[in-house]
């Protein structure tokens, strides 16, 4: 059972809802179910970060961004938050948590019919009815089968649509409850036996990675490295320890087993656990058959009695793949088992399409087929291990059919039996001897999900900064946001391979993570962390807008949305000019808020942004009155804003004159607004004749004492007007 870390680094409210949305399908589901077949037995995982945040969420105290958007009434919904609501808080069409319900696949069809508009544009096609429908239907789609068909929820789903803001409590009510029990649950199976809890490194880290980020090359020697090697075996040790630690205080045990976050071992890991006092660990089947060489020895059982009787396609004997291992270090030792891959992609990926009887019974007759194929085989054990929560959505009856059909066929089969690992090893104690573990994961049998792109290699070094700076601080708060930042899931969505549509907050969050990180330390914030990690233009070429931007103009990179889908501006037009090193700028990104254009400049240090002077040009060809507009960058983040000429007549050649403003930097006078602290930002309202045209374009001129050192520009581009979006 694995969620993300979903808080933000900033604000600490939880960003994103899937821990609390799968604690309402899954994480009480699955063990309750458990309980009805006393005689089967099972090791359940929980990594400890999402252990926190289901005790933050059962304790009634948090924050989710979600569920203040659903308990906001609809009526009173803003325009950016009945965007949030139609962009975030609905399924595609096709999910089948859209297309069991009527009311809710009806809404999902709307919003796609209208998704090619701006969120904004897409949500004011709603109405306020439908918008409060939406609110409570990504909410109740979540809830587990079981729940939806009795009372108070089952009245909901009758009614369908139409709801009124008194049923958001009904939601609330069910929730809290379910919410209070999972953990309790879980301490309840294991305390009667029947249910083992073993748990992961604390916030999901792929150990081999930390401890040296060379080990990717074990497993595959063309991967792409970091331009610094991490290698801080410390740091996973304390995942490893704090693990541990999280898991006895809420479970009142020490854990025997730990599963390694994404089943990642190797050689530099065993250590690690073996001095943690843990007794088993898991991986998959291809790290053991590349622990073997990718070869099968003749092994026999200690009678001799035992002998193959096929070979998989990875190369195991059914007697190597369904034994446990001795891992027996200078350290101590350790016991290892391996999944089997195929029966566990099954469950995970295959059976969803099956008809739930079928593919149950399927799954028997595996388990039984092997079971004649290791009758003389002494001690064998079949490890079924996948994810807990994010197969069963696209079961039907969400899983529950096929569990209980399995479970019951288990239950009346008495040549098989369900033990837990710890179980397992106590009774039969490993006899192999495993001499070196391969360095992978259960993907692919390498690291190449978390290792070797090149935004992989962006994020590892940016960690890797913010990491020496922590350490050296001795700040606990700052040091705890390099444990978060050490996760895996920021680094699965960093690979070429993986692809969702919140892409850009997993990329701001990790980027804000590390940027608290300085800011607590009071040290300067590197440029490179207001830069997305994820497809960042060449900053030779200029680029169009790709959509509307919604900056809030404060001098920080906040929110997701505020410049992703921003422009670039190429630098410097042919010159001779010298630069200090105070005035050094990465880049100047501009886009579009209707009439209002907004521009963004991002120093190599932000340092270098007190003093700085900036002039902005809107050309347009065959004008002499383009709006122009300078600003002076002064101390504790004040700009001081003149105009020199403005293209409409009432104001043409107005003056150089310094324009009211407010403290922070935002000008009184809403024309033109600018603030800087880590980046400066500025949006300036044109008239409608300026905002248009096939032939507008965009210079900006940056420098200091008078003396121009930066031109970047929009040459290359038609033009930079706002109907050109």
């Amino acid at each position: 059972m694995h969620q993300p870390y979903y808080r933000s680094a900033r604000t600490g409210v939880f960003s994103m809802p899937w821990a609390r949305m799968h604690a309402l399908k899954d994480y009480l589901d699955m063990v309750e179910i458990l309980a009805d077949y006393p005689e089967l037995h099972q090791t359940f995982n929980l990594v400890p970060s999402l252990v926190e945040q289901l005790e933050d969420y059962a304790s009634g105290h948090f924050t989710d961004i979600y569920w203040e958007h659903t308990l906001k009434p609809a009526g009173d919904l803003d325009p950016t938050e009945r965007a949030f609501v139609v962009e975030r808080m609905c399924e595609h069409p096709d999910h089948p948590r859209a297309r069991l319900h009527d009311r809710y696949l009806e809404l999902a069809r709307k919003r796609e019919a209208h998704a090619s508009h701006s969120w904004e544009a897409c949500a004011e096609a709603f109405t306020v009815d439908e918008l409060r429908d939406l609110q409570i239907w990504f909410n109740l789609a979540w809830f587990d089968p079981l729940a939806l068909a009795v009372e108070p929820l089952a009245e909901l789903v009758k009614q369908g649509r139409g709801f009124s803001e008194d049923h958001k409590q009904v939601l609330a009510q069910v929730q809290t409850d379910m919410l209070v029990r999972t953990l309790p649950t879980y301490r309840e199976a294991a305390a009667r036996g029947q249910a083992e809890l073993s748990t992961s490194p604390y916030f999901h880290p792929i150990l081999p990675l930390l401890i040296n980020s060379d080990c990717a090359r074990i497993s595959a020697p063309d991967t792409l490295l970091p331009s610094r090697r991490f290698a801080h075996r410390q740091d996973a040790a304390e995942q490893v320890s704090s693990a541990l630690d999280k898991h006895e205080s809420v479970f009142g045990k020490r854990p025997q087993g730990m599963w390694c976050s994404e089943q990642a071992v190797g050689e530099d890991v065993l250590p690690i656990l073996i001095n943690a006092g843990l007794q088993w660990t898991i991986s998959d089947e291809t790290v053991l058959a590349r622990s073997l060489s990718g070869a099968a020895a003749p092994a026999t059982a200690a009678n001799g009695a035992y002998t193959p009787q096929r070979m998989e396609p990875n190369g195991l004997s059914p007697d190597s793949l369904y034994s446990s291992y001795r891992l027996e270090r200078h350290e101590g030792e350790l016991a290892i088992v391996f999944r089997d891959h195929t029966l566990s992609d099954l469950i995970g990926f295959a059976y969803q399409s099956w008809d739930s009887r079928h593919a149950a019974a399927d799954l028997l007759q595996r388990l039984r087929d092997l079971r004649v194929t290791l009758a003389s085989a002494p001690c064998p054990l079949v490890t079924i291990a996948l994810d807990g929560e994010n197969a069963w959505e696209y079961y039907p009856g969400d899983g529950r059919d096929f569990l209980r059909f399995l479970y019951e066929g288990l239950n009346e089969d008495p040549s098989l039996r369900c033990v837990t690992i710890e179980e397992h090893l106590r009774e039969c104690p490993p006899v192999r001897s495993l001499g070196w573990l391969h360095t992978g994961s259960w993907i692919g049998g390498d690291l190449r999900t978390w290792s070797g792109d090149k935004a992989h290699n962006t994020a590892w070094d940016l960690l890797h900064d913010a990491r020496d700076a922590a350490a050296a601080s001795g700040s606990s708060a700052a040091w705890r946001h390099i444990l978060i930042a050490e996760g895996s899931d920021w680094f699965w969505w960093f690979g070429d391979h993986r692809r969702s549509d919140l892409d850009h907050v997993w990329d701001l969050e990790f980027r804000v993570r590390l940027q608290e990180v300085y800011r607590l330390l009071q040290r300067p914030l590197p440029t490179a962390l207001l830069i997305p990690i994820l497809d960042q233009a060449p900053a030779a070429l200029p680029s169009l807008p790709r959509g509307p931007v919604s900056p809030v103009i404060d001098g920080r990179v906040g929110e997701a949305a505020e410049w992703e889908a921003a422009g670039l501006l190429a630098a410097d037009l042919p010159s001779t000019m010298q630069r200090s090193e105070q005035t050094q700028i990465d880049e100047v990104r501009f886009g579009w808020q209707a009439e209002t254009l907004c521009v963004m400049i991002v120093p190599a240090s932000p340092a270098n942004l007190e003093g700085l002077e900036v002039e902005l040009r809107v050309v347009r060809q065959g004008s002499d009155d383009d709006p122009v507009v300078r600003l002076a960058l002064k101390e504790g983040g004040r700009v001081e804003v003149s105009r020199v000429r403005w293209a409409c007549s009432s104001e043409k050649h107005a003056p150089e004159t310094p324009l009211e403003r407010t403290p922070g930097g935002i000008p009184a006078q809403e024309r033109v607004r600018a603030a800087w602290a880590d980046v400066l930002e500025v949006s300036v309202a044109l008239e409608p004749s300026a905002a248009t045209g096939r032939n507008l374009s965009l210079v900006v001129h940056v420098g200091r004492d008078g003396m121009i050192e930066h031109v970047f520009h929009s040459v290359g581009l038609t033009s930079i007007a706002g109907e050109a979006l």
